[in-house]
C-alpha cells in the first residue's frame, strides 16, 4: 500500500509519540510544519505530543492552529473533521483548566 511523504512523516511521529520517543517525534513534528505548512498533520501531531507530555494548554494551541488551516482551505475538509479536532482542543483546554 502506497503512503504519501507526508503520511509516512505523519505516522513516524505518530509511532514515536506512542513509543514515548518524545525527542524524535519532536523531531518529526517540527519537520511536517516545515515541510507541509498547509496541511493540518504538523499541528495535529504536535499536539497529540503536547498532550502526551502533559502539556495541555500548548496541545489546545497546536488543534487551534489545525483549525485556522481548515478554515484557510474548508474544501478538503468534512464536518467530521472538523468536529473532531475542536472535540480533542475543548479536552485539552479542560486538562489544562484542571492542572495546578
Amino acid at each position: 500500500m502506497y503512503e504519501s511523504p507526508i503520511d509516512q512523516l505523519g505516522n513516524s511521529a505518530l509511532d514515536a509519540i506512542e513509543s514515548g520517543d518524545y525527542a524524535r517525534a519532536e523531531t518529526l513534528c517540527a519537520r511536517l510544519l516545515a515541510e507541509y505548512p498547509d496541511q493540518i498533520d504538523g499541528h495535529v501531531r504536535s499536539a497529540m505530543l503536547r498532550q502526551a507530555q502533559g502539556r495541555y494548554a500548548e496541545a489546545a494551541d497546536h488543534y487551534a492552529r489545525a483549525l485556522d488551516v481548515v478554515k484557510a482551505a474548508p474544501e478538503g475538509f468534512d464536518d467530521a473533521v472538523i468536529q473532531e479536532i475542536e472535540g480533542m482542543r475543548q479536552e485539552a483546554l479542560q486538562k489544562a483548566a484542571a492542572q495546578p
